[in-house]
C-alpha cells in the first residue's frame, strides 16, 4: 500500500514525514485526586481595594479635550475650546476576567527515514517488559502560563521499523518527469525538432533530450525513505496549551462600545491565582457575584477533553465620564473613561 497524504516538516536535523487525516487521538485527562478534585476552601475573607469615584471638574474634561483633538486632524480644538458642555454624568464600569489555562495531549503517528546515522532520542530501556509511556504521565512544562503555546514530545519505546511502501523497499522509484523513458521533450523546439529554418541547436533535431531530473537513469531517489528503502514510525505527543478567557461587564453607558470599557485602564479592586480559584461573593455589587460564580462553574465543565492547569480572575473598576456638549447647531456626547483618561467620540466636529 502506496503512502498518500502526507506533509514534510523538520524534526531535529533529520525530515520527518506528518501523516495527514484523522490520525491524532485525544487522550482524555486521568480523574483528579478527591483532594484536589474540590475547590479550596477560602481561609480568608476577600479583600477589596478601596475605590472613590473622583468626578472631573469641566475645566480638567476641557483639557482632555483639547490634548485629544490635537492628535485629530479632522477635528478643530476650536470646538474643545468653544463648545458648550451641557451636561457631565459620573458613572462606574465593572470589568470581571477570567482567564482558564488549560492543557489538553493528543497522540499522532509520525515517520522518518531510518537512516544509518539518524540519532533518535534513546533512554534507557527498564528492567523486564519494555512499555509505552502513558501520555499523561509524561513530564511536560509550558514555557509561559497563561499564553497559547503548542509542544511536541517523541514519545519513548515507540519506535518501529518497517520497510517503505512507497517505494517498495528498492529506494528508487519511477521518474515523474521523463516517465521512467530517461529521456523528453526538447524545451527550446517544444519537440518540433527545428527553429525557424534550421534544426534545433539543443536536441539536434531530435525533438527530445536526456532528462536531466533523473541524469537519464529514469528513476530517483525515493522521497519517503531517502533511499534507505525503510522507515521509523514512532508516537508523538502533542501538548496544547491554551488560555480561556472568559468576561463580565456591568454598568457600560450606552454610546460607548464594551470592547473599549474592556481594554480601558481601571482600578484593580481584587484579583486572584489558584488550580482553581473560588468565585467572588462578598462584593457589594451582587450582579458580580453571581456572574464570578456562574463563570466559574462554567469553567469546571467547558472543556472535557482539557486538564486544568490555573486559573486567575480579576475585578477592575472603570470610571466612565459622559460629556454633553452643543457647539453651533450641532450637539453630541464625548466619554473619557480609565484612569488614563482616554475618549470615546464618534462626532466629526469642525
Amino acid at each position: 500500500m502506496l503512502i498518500k497524504n502526507v506533509v514534510f516538516r523538520l524534526h531535529g536535523n533529520i525530515s520527518v514525514y506528518v501523516l495527514q487525516g484523522n490520525n491524532s487521538v485525544f487522550i482524555l485527562p486521568p480523574p483528579m485526586e478527591e483532594g484536589k478534585a474540590k475547590v479550596s476552601v477560602k481561609l480568608q475573607p476577600e479583600v477589596f481595594n478601596p475605590f472613590i469615584l473622583s468626578p472631573l471638574p469641566e475645566q480638567t474634561i476641557r483639557d482632555v479635550l483639547v490634548d485629544w483633538v490635537r492628535n485629530k486632524p479632522l477635528l478643530s480644538p476650536t470646538a474643545a475650546r468653544g463648545m458648550v458642555i451641557t451636561g457631565i454624568t459620573h458613572e462606574v464600569a465593572y470589568c470581571y476576567r477570567l482567564e482558564t489555562f488549560t492543557e489538553h495531549r493528543s497522540v499522532c503517528l509520525r515517520f522518518e527515514p531510518q537512516c544509518k546515522t539518524s540519532k533518535a532520542p534513546v533512554s534507557p530501556k527498564p528492567a523486564g517488559e519494555v512499555q509505552e509511556p502513558q501520555p499523561w504521565k509524561v513530564p511536560v512544562t509550558p514555557a509561559k502560563m497563561f499564553h497559547n503555546q503548542v509542544l511536541n514530545y517523541r514519545l519513548i519505546h515507540t519506535d518501529r521499523v518497517t520497510g517503505c511502501s512507497y517505494c517498495q523497499e528498492q529506494k528508487w522509484v519511477m521518474c515523474k518527469a521523463c516517465c521512467a523513458s530517461t529521456r523528453v521533450r526538447c524545451p527550446v523546439c517544444h519537440g518540433r525538432g527545428r527553429g525557424t529554418k534550421k534544426p534545433c541547436r539543443e536536441c539536434k533535431g531530435e525533438k527530445m533530450v536526456p532528462c536531466m531530473s533523473c541524469m537519464s537513469l529514469g528513476r530517483v531517489c525515493c522521497e519517503m525513505c531517502v533511499g534507505n528503502g525503510q522507515l521509523c514510525y514512532f508516537k508523538e505527543l502533542r501538548v496544547d496549551y491554551r488560555c480561556r478567557l472568559d468576561r463580565y461587564l456591568l454598568g457600560v453607558p450606552g454610546g460607548i462600545p464594551e470592547e473599549r470599557i474592556s481594554h480601558a485602564i481601571g482600578e484593580i479592586l481584587h484579583n486572584g491565582l489558584g488550580q482553581k480559584v473560588c468565585p467572588i461573593s462578598t462584593f457589594s455589587v451582587e450582579e458580580v457575584n453571581a456572574a464570578s460564580r456562574r463563570m466559574v462553574r462554567s469553567s469546571h465543565s467547558s472543556w472535557p477533553q482539557c486538564r486544568i492547569i490555573q486559573q486567575r480572575h480579576l475585578l477592575r473598576a472603570v470610571p466612565v465620564t459622559r460629556v454633553q456638549y452643543r457647539w453651533r447647531d450641532t450637539s453630541g456626547s464625548v466619554f473619557i473613561f480609565g484612569v488614563d483618561h482616554s475618549i470615546y467620540c464618534h462626532c466629526s466636529v469642525e
